[in-house]
């Protein structure tokens, strides 16, 4: 980049008409000394007076944007190159203003301007091997830019891809988990229902145990009551009152008497017809 120049062309007026046109080529010399002295800071200020005096002057124009791009103000040096180059200038001069301005857009690292602006140099002045340089070296590093806009771009892409894959394993993990949780669930509710039907059944089995208990008490009691009516069928007394009893026993009492009394009249009876051998 070191052998990159500008081409500097401080034009010199030596004798104008008009007083306005004399205060501007003053200001133009006085800028001229600085600059040549490297006071370009001073060499601008002066430039701009002149441009104040006389506004259309090429001239003071062309030697601002030197002055500028000196400072290292490369972006209104640029400017300024690009409004002069449509000035009618000579070829030889209209190369001067395409080198430099190639050379503000090479700072600025706008390398397909810059190539474009040195080729425009070179139409006007095909001998400048200075431009011929600042063009091979312009053109470098515009194919190092695209590779690196290449690679920026590769890189980009294989990010996103990374990313789309990363987000898409979320995806498919969190689907995963997901379906775990429903089948999680699944079986919860499954379980649930097993426990239900369990100590439904568990349920069940001491209703039926309680209903067989309860049977089995009726059931008892119904034998119980079964048994009171074949005690009483089978002649067993059931529990009477004292006069009740008392009255029965008086009767059988009084049916013994009389049968005594009918076995002692038989007895009688027969020992008078015993018979005789």
């Amino acid at each position: 980049m070191n052998k990159i120049s500008l081409i500097i062309t401080l034009f010199l007026i030596i004798a104008l008409d008009s007083h306005a046109q004399e205060d501007a080529s003053k200001f133009i010399y006085q800028g001229n000394n600085s600059y040549k002295s490297n006071n370009y800071k001073d060499a601008e200020i002066d430039y701009r007076k002149s441009l104040e005096k006389n506004p259309n002057s090429s001239i003071a124009k062309y030697n601002l944007a030197n002055s500028l791009y000196k400072q290292g103000n490369y972006q209104e040096a640029m400017e300024k190159y690009k409004e002069l180059s449509s000035e009618n200038f000579s070829k030889r001069e209209l190369s001067k203003v395409f080198h430099n301005l190639g050379n503000s857009l090479m700072e600025d690292k706008k390398y397909q301007e810059s190539v474009d602006a040195y080729i425009n140099a070179l139409k006007n002045n095909p001998k400048d091997e200075d431009t011929k340089y600042n063009l091979a070296y312009a053109r470098e590093m515009l194919r190092k830019q695209q590779q690196q806009d290449k690679n920026k771009d590769k890189d980009k892409n294989d990010k996103n891809d990374k990313n789309k894959d990363k987000q898409d394993q979320n995806k498919d993990n969190k689907d995963n988990k997901d379906n775990k949780g429903d089948k999680d669930n699944k079986n919860k509710d499954q379980q649930n229902q097993d426990q239900q039907d369990k100590d439904n059944q568990k349920g069940d089995k001491d209703k039926d145990k309680q209903n067989d208990k309860k049977d089995s008490k009726d059931g008892q009691q119904d034998e119980n009551r079964t048994d009171d009516k074949d005690k009483a069928e089978n002649g067993q007394k059931p529990k009477i009152s004292k006069q009740d009893a008392e009255r029965i026993l008086q009767a059988m009492m009084n049916d013994e008497k009389e049968l005594q009394k009918k076995l002692r009249k038989l007895k009688s009876k027969s020992n008078k017809t015993e018979k005789n051998w």
